[in-house]
């Protein structure tokens, strides 16, 4: 007698369990094609100058600002945001401003402060957002190694803090010694204030 052969109930074979998903591993995504912010503002002639300005910010802002120089005459808007600077990247950018053939407008946003000071009155002209800050303190230095290479630096040093003042005093038409002072005591500018003295010309979004 032969007994039928119904279908099983349950597949022979186990069905595998899905692997156990990470929840931190999430899909890819591909990579982007847009023009990024800093693209976007270059294209209109906008540099940003955010942070502290050591030796590596200076080389990108003024390779930046002299690109724009060459690609065509019209003014170029820097927007400084910068509390503190290196003495030395601080002039490498505000020389490079004043060879450039095409002006350069600044405008502070935030706070600015130190030898940042020197990019602002590098300006052709020279703007703060209303709530933005200046501090006006006098640049420090580090400096080790052998006596003689202290003693050079030292000279240096002091060289470049002397323009530091003098360029200052010349753009607000103050004497060299009261921003001296002014810096030694840390003195914090408000935007009305910095025009009264002269480290600004004007207040931006404010009409005369």
């Amino acid at each position: 007698m032969t007994v039928p052969s119904f279908p099983p109930e349950f597949p022979w074979e186990p069905s595998r369990p899905e692997p156990r998903r990470d929840p931190l591993d999430l899909p890819q995504r591909g990579p982007q094609t847009g023009p990024s912010a800093a693209d976007l503002l270059f294209d209109r002639r906008i540099v940003l100058a955010n942070g502290r300005i050591d030796g590596d910010l200076a080389t990108d802002l003024s390779a930046r600002l002299i690109m724009l120089d060459g690609s065509g005459d019209g003014p170029i808007a820097l927007h400084l945001r910068a509390p503190d600077a290196d003495l030395e990247a601080a002039f490498a950018v505000a020389d490079t401003m004043g060879v450039l053939s095409c002006p350069v407008n600044v405008v502070v946003i935030g706070q600015a402060g130190g030898p940042a000071l020197l990019i602002l009155a590098a300006g052709r002209s020279r703007e703060m957002t209303p709530h933005a800050t200046l501090l006006l303190t006098e640049p420090g230095t580090e400096t080790g190694g052998a006596a003689s290479d202290v003693a050079i630096h030292e000279e240096e040093y002091r060289r470049k803090v002397d323009a530091y003042y003098i360029r200052l005093a010349e753009v607000t038409g103050r004497e060299v010694d009261e921003i001296r002072d002014d810096a030694r005591e840390g003195r914090m500018f408000t935007a009305e204030q910095a025009r009264e003295y002269g480290l600004i010309q004007a207040i931006a979004g404010h009409r005369p």
